[in-house]
């Protein structure tokens, strides 16, 4: 009971409002609404506009100078210390300890260092034990309404992060074979490209709803099976906002992975698409909350209605499934409300 109220709590933390941002009238974008990371409806753009003589350039993302990496340990779970991949006197004055697990966790388009997927995840981390947990802000690449513009920096910001990880290894003592990276939305794919940089020395990738527009077919930059020893996918707005097909070993669709229950009419997928990242803290707090059952084929899930061949395997949680390496197409059931895991 007192793991289901701490579940709660995390996961009823308030959302702060986007603002509606103003046009000028000679707007040459084609705007319409979406839905940011967290479910928050604003004004986008999808499209690529035709360029006017006078039309200021934004300025360039260079990865390597423009994304932070901010680690959170339980010593500083709330203000964290900076690292920088060069900076040998800062990362040996920060808190990180390469006794403990690592976890980098990455937010998505039209994320910051406030997103939830930062907040809900190192608090649920910090709960259960000791991590140094390193956040990639890459807002300035992120925070672009014009999605295309941040789509195509997945490979250079997972490039940055790659970077880091091997500083960090190098001369902080970091075990990569302790690292997990995990992702939201664009973060999913920034994930993969980690691991694609690593040439498969991690251990273990999680993508939350990978992000599907613009990474249709087989893009070279979305996360794949190969970036990781073992990737494993949790799908909640397939075939919208997120992937419905199956992209990792292990491909975990609760309520069948396209809409969730308690999301009512859920106008742009924002709610279920944001819903991935509800699960995956709570099933680090609940440990064996959320377990999936094993489907014939993917077809399966096109079908909604699972032919159990009788394997389950757990999805998310501490530590990750690295170990039993489950492979395939899982299904399972959640609540409509906190608490999501039917058996907390």
């Amino acid at each position: 009971m007192r793991v289901c109220l701490v579940i709660f709590g995390l996961l009823c933390v308030s959302l702060a409002s986007a603002s509606p941002l103003l046009r000028e009238d000679n707007d040459n974008h084609e705007w319409e609404v979406g839905v940011d990371e967290n479910g928050n409806m604003r004004l986008v753009s999808y499209r690529m506009p035709y360029q006017l003589d006078d039309e200021k350039p934004r300025r360039e993302f260079l990865p390597e100078r423009d994304t932070r990496f901010l680690l959170y340990t339980a010593s500083n779970p709330e203000v964290p210390d900076v690292l920088s991949n060069g900076d040998l006197d800062g990362i040996q004055r920060s808190s990180f300890n390469p006794n403990n697990p690592t976890r980098m966790v990455i937010h998505g388009w039209l994320g910051t260092q406030n997103s939830e997927i930062n907040r809900l995840v190192r608090s649920a981390l910090f709960f259960t034990g000791n991590y140094n947990v390193i956040f990639v802000d890459w807002s300035v690449g992120a925070l672009d309404e014009f999605y295309p513009n941040s789509r195509q920096l997945v490979y250079a910001v997972g490039a940055a992060a790659s970077n880091m990880l091997d500083y960090l290894s190098r001369y902080a003592g970091l075990n990569k074979r302790d690292v997990v990276v995990v992702g939201h939305s664009l973060g999913a794919h920034v994930a993969g490209n980690v691991g694609k940089w690593q040439s498969g020395a991690l251990g273990t990738i999680i993508g939350l709803d990978p992000a599907l527009p613009f990474f249709a077919g087989n893009a070279p930059d979305r996360i794949r099976d190969t970036d990781a020893d073992y990737v494993e996918i949790i799908h909640t707005n397939g075939g919208a906002l997120g992937f419905l097909e199956p992209i990792g070993d292990a491909d975990f669709y609760p309520n069948f992975g396209r809409i969730q229950p308690g999301c009512g009419p859920d106008v742009g997928g924002g709610c279920a698409h944001a819903r991935a990242v509800h699960f995956y803290v709570e099933s680090i707090l609940s440990r064996n909350g959320f377990v999936g059952e094993q489907c014939e084929s993917f077809q399966n899930i096109r079908d909604g209605l699972c032919n159990r061949t009788g394997v389950t395997a757990r999805m998310g949680g501490e530590p990750p499934n690295a170990d039993s390496n489950p492979e395939g197409i899982f299904f399972l059931q959640t609540a409509n409300g906190f608490p999501f895991a039917l058996g907390c």
